[in-house]
């Protein structure tokens, strides 16, 4: 089983601004939280507008966030980091390359998109990184199912526009649970691994959750 890469952002800029949907971003990413902690590992590369939200849906689901996700930031944003990430035991920090903002994400990146097998990835509201993220992430695998949620606004509904993506005709426009459990392949019914009331053994099987 693969690895899930979430990229996601609330849009403070134009042009993806003006279209920012915050509930309907809340909504996808509780809805991934919901589907994917404790049965995939989820990996990305944080937002502060973002890491409280996937703090809270782990707590909701019983699951033990350090295990489940894993977060990649550069040490060239040392300074600006969320408060959160002082809490958090998963964070994995990516040598800056100098002072160089575009040269040390494209690092970050690299790291993050080399760091297990990725088998999809969920895109969620957004600005340019969205589509930077994704064209590098293709880059690595190329055979990875992508699902840009286009309701939750900003860059994410240019990818979805570029990809062709629809949902399925099936399900109600703001059902995030049942197309991610669809796209994703993943069982309702599927146990979760890494829960809190595990206490120290997070009965991880495998090297993915």
């Amino acid at each position: 089983m693969g690895a899930i890469f979430l990229s996601a952002s609330v849009p403070t800029r134009e042009p993806y601004s003006s279209d920012c949907r915050p509930q309907e971003i809340q909504a996808a990413v509780n809805a991934l939280a919901q589907v994917v902690l404790g049965r995939k590992k989820l990996v990305w590369g944080g937002h502060p507008a973002i890491t409280p939200l996937l703090w809270s849906a782990a707590q909701a689901v019983g699951v033990e966030y350090t295990v489940a996700v894993e977060l990649f930031q550069s040490k060239l944003f040392q300074k600006v980091l969320p408060e959160e990430n002082k809490n958090f035991a998963n964070v994995k920090l990516i040598d800056a390359v100098g002072e160089d903002v575009e040269a040390s994400l494209l690092a970050m990146r690299k790291a993050m998109f080399t760091s297990a097998e990725f088998e999809a990835a969920v895109f969620i509201g957004g600005m340019h990184g969205i589509l930077d993220e994704h064209k590098l992430f293709t880059s690595y695998w190329p055979n990875a199912t992508c699902i840009p949620i286009a309701q939750t606004g900003g860059a994410t509904v240019h990818l979805a526009r570029d990809l062709n993506y629809l949902p399925p005709d099936d399900l109600a426009p703001l059902d995030f649970v049942a197309l991610l459990y669809g796209g994703l392949g993943i069982r309702p019914s599927q146990k979760r691994e890494a829960r809190v009331d595990q206490g120290g053994d997070h009965g991880t099987s495998s090297g993915v959750l």
